[in-house]
């Protein structure tokens, strides 16, 4: 049997883009449509029996008409060449409020033949060309679900993840017992494992995430431990194999290194599976950084640093340290011309760090300093500007507590035990 493991599609993330004129849409949704077609593409030139997506369908919780739409058709494609689909509930498509409907409930309200919504611990057996597959589904966990109000009016946080802990490892081993170790089963999760490798996801996983310890992933009768939620592709055990895909499309400059893509499984005999990374075109993102402060010519090395570089297609910033007295020769808009003949995608940001000085002169406008900065840098940049300069220790306490108060503004925040 062979299955095509995806995770954290994330339809609807916006960032670094803009609206095709032509169509209304986003250029950053059409990214993220590709590379979902993409990987349908790669299972089905694999020839899998089944499809199994774990978590994070969505943006968040509540996706336009327009995003909906677009995931459904790939649902269609996939049942119209019989492949049975299996969708995990994650973090972002939970439902946002007792009594109403989670991201992708319309497929079990309209009873779509084929396709299985997991959104509570349980077992499902998908019928597959190759015979049935037996799926352990463990999406997000949050307190409400697993815990009754009596025990988390009287619990402490760290007894509530303690409680979480055991009621998950306890729903985990009675599951591996009342699976048939004669037929071929995996485990699907979404969360964090101890041991898991963070990427740039820690700035949309907003929340403080409840660890997995490894040993929960080691059931008997399992082959497979599907896992979603951590954008970074990765394995973390062998026996059964627990995998990360990571996500299909970069979302930011953390992720700018990481390759993104969907793993094929092969469940061969009881107890033996092999699996594949297949790497996904998703858009590059590039950082040009240039020190230029020992140059006689900053503007020479700029833009001799952005002909070095391949571009085209690219979402790219720009960050240059400099003098003071070197902030006039940097022409914040020739910077943009030849990045624009390089064929860059889009221009995230061209900013200066001058030394000593967090304010300069970019192409006579002081503004053109900041641009594309996230109001955490501002803040950094702010903080380390301070007469008498602030400590080390003293900066890493203000950004903890802002990173605190922008995770509580955020609009699209999702917190793991709401």
């Amino acid at each position: 049997m062979r299955l095509l493991h995806l995770a954290d599609l994330h339809i609807g993330i916006e960032n670094y883009g803009r609206v095709d004129p032509s169509t209304g849409l986003h250029s950053r949704l059409r990214d993220y449509l590709e590379r979902l077609d993409e990987a349908i593409d790669v299972g089905l030139a694999e020839g899998v029996d089944a499809v199994l997506i774990a978590g994070d369908v969505y943006k968040n919780r509540t996706p336009n008409p327009t995003q909906q739409r677009e995931f459904a058709r790939r649902i269609h494609r996939l049942r119209a060449c019989g492949l049975p689909v299996f969708i995990l509930i994650g973090n972002h498509d939970v439902s946002p409020a007792a009594g109403r409907a989670h991201a992708v409930e319309i497929f079990d309200t309209l009873a779509v033949d084929g396709v299985t919504i997991a959104d509570r611990p349980r077992i499902h057996t998908l019928q597959t060309r190759s015979g049935p597959l037996q799926v352990i589904a463990l999406p997000w966990v949050t307190r409400h679900a697993l815990l009754t109000k009596e025990e988390l009016r009287m619990a402490s946080f760290l007894e509530i993840e303690t409680m979480l802990i055991e009621r998950v490892e306890r729903f985990l081993r009675q599951a591996a017992d009342d699976l048939d170790p004669a037929l071929p089963a995996v485990l699907t999760v979404h969360g964090t494992i101890d041991g898991a490798t963070f990427g740039a996801e820690r700035q949309v996983l907003l929340g403080r995430d409840l660890i997995y310890p490894r040993s929960l992933m080691a059931l008997p009768n399992v082959d497979y431990v599907a896992m979603g939620h951590i954008h970074r592709h990765q394995a973390l055990g062998d026996h059964p194999p627990v995998v990360y895909p990571g996500s299909i499309e970069r979302i930011d400059f953390g992720e700018e290194d990481e390759d993104k893509g969907c793993v094929i499984v092969d469940l061969k005999a009881k107890g033996e599976a092999h699996w594949r990374f297949h790497k996904l075109a998703a858009r590059p993102f590039v950082t040009i950084a240039v020190d230029v402060r020992s140059i006689n010519d900053p503007m020479q090395r700029v833009l001799a640093a952005i002909e070095r570089r391949s571009l085209r297609g690219a979402v790219v910033r720009v960050k240059i340290d400099a003098r003071p007295e070197q902030a006039d020769a940097l022409q914040t808009e020739a910077i943009r011309r030849a990045l624009d003949d390089a064929g860059a995608y889009v221009i995230a940001a061209v900013t200066v760090e001058v030394e000593r000085s967090t304010r300069g002169r970019l192409g006579n406008s002081d503004a053109s300093i900041l641009d594309g900065l996230t109001p955490r840098r501002a803040l950094e940049l702010y903080l380390r500007q301070k007469t008498p300069p602030l400590s080390e220790e003293r900066i890493a306490a203000l950004l903890a507590a802002a990173d605190e108060l922008l995770a509580e503004g955020a609009q699209d925040r999702v917190e793991l035990l709401s």
